[in-house]
């Protein structure tokens, strides 16, 4: 289109001022999308037009569509190049690049979210141990344009909130200096996402066979693998193993534990080599679980009020910054009222072809809960939020209130859902009655980290 020709020729120019320093390539980029403003002269669709009729179509990077459904590549140039993404539940993992420009939202919205990584210890090029970080969150829009700096400079991920969106994006082809090009899993890891080794590949793939498979000796063949893995290796494995072993239908109907036990008796083995090492990998394996859930719950939802309020659950820690971003939303209404209301709602919708009884995955969303949520969203304790419900009106069967308030509690605390934004409330409120998984992305001790592996 004749309209990025144009935009790409100005970069050219501009670049080539500044000798095509990558230091100053990212501000270049910014300040020509300002001033072209894509989002009011380009329609998403007439590119999609031009796609199907143009004769001369520029060398398109990203053929298979590893980014964007589908990336379009709209100007080729020797040293940098425009493409234009397009996402209907698209989300990102927590990354960084290889490269760097800008970018300009072209259509629809999204939330932004950047962390910071502070190394502890590195495992090789391709993997690195420490602690993530949430930065800021904030909410884009159209006509809305950031700066993209390699490397660590500029770790973040996107969550799209309506079907359909787009992005222009001007990106140099590659920046050596940065790579590789990390991404980076809550709350512990970094680890190449590119990086493809045939012993590691070929012993996961062995792992996934035995596990399908049901092999006899399953059990004693992974841990053959583990005993002589490095730990990306192992940490691959275990990912695998957990996936597996511990989302049996059956067993959960039944009560069983076996395919639980199977897994911590793996993660023991790799102790053995790895030490304290392992204490990291549950907690970055039940952050990847509670995202994945979360964004599968998200593919069934088309409403953009509760597809940006799941979004906010995938993203943002803490209850206080998710009313926050209520507020600047929707800035004419109550944030805990609105949050609340979208609760019910959600409580109210299912899931295709899903057994659960609801889209949030919690079996019972009565008043009382309902109640009980508001309370924690306004920070009450247990003793006050027992009180509220005590004192209320339209309160039944009172003898029963505290032990459905404490049932609501641990199921609100320990939902995959709503667990990490009351965090602040569990650890400071915790009932006798504390019981169920804890909570993951809590601190870890640098003598942990920095502990020598087990040779």
């Amino acid at each position: 289109m004749q309209f990025f020709q144009d935009l790409g020729s100005l970069l050219e120019r501009r670049w080539r001022e500044q000798n095509y320093s990558e230091t100053v390539f990212p501000t270049i980029a910014a300040t020509a999308l300002e001033e072209c403003a894509p989002h009011e002269h380009v329609d998403p669709w007439d590119i999609i037009h031009w796609l199907n009729t143009t004769t001369q179509l520029p060398t398109q990077r990203d053929v298979e569509g590893r980014f964007g459904s589908p990336p379009l590549t709209l100007y080729d140039g020797p040293r940098f190049r425009i493409d234009t993404y397009y996402w209907l539940d698209g989300t990102t993992s927590i990354h960084q690049h290889g490269f760097c420009g800008a970018f300009n939202v072209l259509l629809g919205s999204s939330i932004l979210s950047t962390y910071s990584f502070q190394l502890r210890r590195e495992l090789g090029a391709h993997f690195s141990i420490g602690s993530i970080g949430i930065e800021n969150v904030e909410l884009l829009q159209k006509g809305d344009r950031r700066k993209i700096l390699p490397g660590s400079q500029y770790i973040h991920s996107l969550f799209h909130l309506d079907r359909p969106s787009a992005t222009v994006v001007i990106r140099t082809h590659q920046s050596p200096c940065v790579l590789p090009q990390y991404d980076y899993h809550k709350p512990y890891f970094a680890l190449d996402p590119y990086y493809r080794e045939a012993g590691m590949i070929k012993r996961v793939q062995s792992a996934s066979l035995l596990l399908q498979m049901r092999h006899p000796n399953t059990s004693e063949l992974i841990s053959e693998a583990l005993s002589c893995s490095d730990f990306q290796t192992a940490f691959a494995i275990l990912e695998l193993a957990h996936a597996m072993l511990t989302n049996q239908p059956l067993e959960r109907s039944f009560g069983l534990s076996t395919g639980k036990d199977t897994f911590a008796s793996l993660l023991e083995v790799a102790r053995v080599r790895h030490g304290e090492l392992v204490d990291l990998i549950l907690p970055v394996i039940e952050e990847a679980q509670r995202q994945r859930n979360i964004v599968q719950r998200r593919s069934q939802i088309t409403n953009n009020e509760h597809r940006f309020f799941l979004a906010l659950l995938l993203n943002v820690p803490d209850r206080h910054r998710i009313l926050d971003l209520v507020n600047q939303r929707f800035p004419d209404q109550d944030p805990v009222t609105t949050v609340v209301e979208w609760v019910e709602e959600l409580a109210n919708t299912r899931m295709i072809g899903s057994q659960e009884n609801n889209v949030l995955g919690i079996q019972i969303v009565d008043d009382n809960f309902l109640l009980v949520f508001q309370c924690m969203l306004e920070g009450k304790t247990v003793e006050e939020t027992l009180h509220v419900c005590s004192s209320g009106e339209d309160a039944e069967d009172g003898g029963n209130i505290p032990s459905r308030l404490e049932e609501h509690y641990l199921s609100i605390r320990n939902s995959l859902l709503f667990g990490s934004i009351f965090s602040d409330l569990s650890a400071n409120n915790a009932t006798a009655s504390n019981t169920g998984p804890a909570v993951p992305g809590g601190e870890i001790s640098a003598h942990s980290l920095l502990q020598p592996p087990r040779v």
